[in-house]
C-alpha cells in the first residue's frame, strides 16, 4: 500500500471516529455533586460537630461484630453464646452505648453496641429510629435475631430508614449494623429512645417486660480512629438526636426526620453556592420510588418534607400518559429548580413489553402537568434509575407515555454507533478492499 492509500485511509478513519461521537446509553450520565467530601466524616448533636474516622479493619461488618447466640454457637461453652457481641469487647463498657463507622471488606457499615458483654451492668432497653439512610442501605447484623418467643427485639426498615428496639438482661449486649449506600456521601439520623422513652421499658406485651431488671444506659459514645483503642466523645444527651455524615464541620449540616412514612430534610446554614443532595426517604406508593433531590441556590437554614404521592387538585395523570407514582414536596423555597433521581421496577418493562424512553417525569405547573427532561442512566437487573431536571420542587409523578418505535430503529453490531458511523465503517471497507486491488 502506497503513502497517498495510507494517508486517504488515516482521514477516512478520523471522519468514522468523528461519526461515532458519545454512546448516551445506561450509566453514562455523570453523578450529580456534593457539598460534601465522602473521604470526611463527623458527627454532630445540638452545638456539638466532631471529626471523626472509620474504625478499620480486613475483615466483614458481620466478622467485626461477631454476634453469637445458641443457634450461631450450638456447641460451644454457654459463656460464649451470650447473645451479645463478642468482637467488640474490648470495646465495650457498662451502662454506656457505642455509635461507630466501620470500614472493612465489604465497605462502610453504621454500628450500635449497648452494653458489655459479661459486664456488671444489670441490663438496659433501647430504640432507635435512623433516618436519611441510602436505599441500598439493610440491617447486616441483628442482635437479636433468633427463632424463638423469647427473641424480644424487633426490627424494622423502608425506603431510606431503619428501625429497632432492644432489651437486654444482666452481662450482655444488644444492637446492630447497616451496611449498603454508606462508600459515598451521606447523612444519617439517629433518634434514640434509650431506657423509659423506650416503648419496649415495661411493655407488658413482651415475652420478658422485666428482662432489663432495672438497668440504664447512661453514657452515649462515638467512637473514631483505631479500631483497638479507639478515641471515645461522649455525646451531650441521650434523648437528642445524632447525625452522622460525610463532609467537615465547616459544610451545612443536614438531618432527617420521620413521622409515620413521611420524611423532613432540614439543612442548615446553607449558602447559595453550596450543592445538596438529599435522599427522599419514605414509603412508594407503586413501582415507581423517588429517591434523590439535588438543590443549589439555598440560602439559611431550609426544610423540604416529602410525601409520597401526587399534589391534590391536579389531573391523576398527564395527558395520554398513565401515572405510576407521585411526590408532594413542601418547604419555603419550592419555588426553585433542581434535579429528581427515581427508579421503576424493571418488571414493569417485562410485564408491559415496554421501552425505558416510554418513561417520564412531569412536574407541577398551575394546574397542570409539565414534562421535563428525562434520562436514563443506571440499570440493576430489578430497576431501571431516571434522573430529571425540574423548574420547581412543587410535586411531581412519574408516568408511562405511549411511545412508537422508530420504523427505521436497527440494531448495529458495535454498541455506541449510529447511522452516521456504521456508513463510516462500510466507507472505510470499501476503500480497503480498493487500495488492495490497485496494488
Amino acid at each position: 500500500m502506497n503513502s497517498d492509500a495510507l494517508a486517504t485511509l488515516a482521514v477516512v478513519a478520523l471522519l468514522v471516529v468523528s461519526g461515532i461521537g458519545g454512546f448516551a446509553g445506561v450509566g453514562s450520565a455523570a453523578s450529580p455533586a456534593t457539598t460534601q467530601s465522602s473521604d470526611s466524616y463527623v458527627v454532630e448533636q445540638g452545638e456539638l460537630c466532631q471529626p471523626i474516622e472509620p474504625l478499620s479493619t480486613n475483615r466483614t461488618v458481620d466478622s467485626f461484630y461477631d454476634y453469637r447466640n445458641h443457634e450461631t454457637n450450638p456447641d460451644s461453652d454457654p459463656e460464649d453464646r451470650q447473645y451479645s457481641s463478642y468482637g467488640t469487647a474490648h470495646l465495650q463498657e457498662d451502662d454506656t452505648s457505642l455509635l461507630m463507622l466501620h470500614e472493612g471488606t465489604d465497605g462502610m457499615s453504621l454500628v450500635v453496641v449497648h452494653d458489655r458483654v459479661h459486664g456488671d451492668s444489670d441490663g438496659g432497653v433501647a430504640t432507635f429510629d435512623i433516618v436519611g439512610l441510602p436505599g441500598e442501605s439493610e440491617w447486616v447484623v441483628q442482635d437479636d435475631l433468633y427463632e424463638g418467643e423469647s427473641n424480644m427485639a424487633e426490627w424494622d426498615d423502608g425506603d431510606g430508614w431503619a428501625s429497632a428496639s432492644w432489651i437486654w438482661a444482666d452481662g450482655r449486649t444488644d444492637g446492630g449494623a447497616i451496611n449498603g449506600g454508606l462508600n459515598d456521601e451521606f447523612a444519617v439520623t439517629i433518634h434514640p429512645a434509650f431506657n423509659e422513652n423506650s416503648p419496649f421499658y415495661d411493655d407488658d406485651d413482651l415475652y420478658d417486660p422485666e428482662f432489663h431488671e432495672g438497668g440504664e444506659i447512661t453514657d452515649w459514645q462515638i467512637l473514631s480512629g483505631d479500631s483497638d483503642d479507639p478515641d471515645r466523645t461522649p455525646l451531650p444527651s441521650l434523648e437528642e438526636p445524632v447525625t452522622i455524615r460525610t463532609g467537615t464541620c465547616d459544610d451545612p449540616s443536614i438531618t432527617y426526620d420521620r413521622s409515620d412514612d413521611d420524611v423532613t430534610a432540614t439543612i442548615t446554614d446553607a449558602s447559595p453556592e453550596d450543592e445538596f443532595s438529599l435522599e427522599i426517604t419514605g414509603e412508594s406508593d407503586g413501582v415507581v420510588q423517588f429517591e434523590r433531590l439535588e438543590l443549589t441556590d439555598l440560602d439559611g437554614d431550609q426544610s423540604f418534607a416529602f410525601e409520597h404521592a401526587a399534589p391534590d387538585g391536579l389531573p391523576a395523570s398527564p395527558d395520554d400518559a398513565d401515572s405510576l407514582g407521585g411526590l408532594t414536596v413542601t418547604g419555603e423555597s419550592t419555588d426553585q429548580p433542581g434535579a429528581v433521581t427515581f427508579s421503576v421496577d424493571a418488571e414493569l418493562f417485562d410485564e408491559d413489553d415496554l421501552e425505558p424512553e416510554a418513561i417520564a417525569l412531569y412536574e407541577v405547573n398551575g394546574s397542570s402537568w409539565n414534562e421535563s427532561e428525562t434520562t436514563i442512566h443506571d440499570e440493576s437487573g430489578e430497576t431501571y434509575q431516571f434522573s430529571a431536571s425540574v423548574s420547581s420542587l412543587d410535586g411531581f409523578v412519574v408516568a408511562q407515555q405511549d411511545v412508537e418505535p422508530a420504523e427505521d430503529s436497527q440494531t448495529y453490531p458495535m454498541p455506541g454507533f449510529g447511522a452516521g458511523a456504521a456508513i463510516g465503517v462500510v466507507a472505510t471497507l470499501s476503500l480497503l478492499w480498493a487500495v488492495r486491488y490497485r496494488e
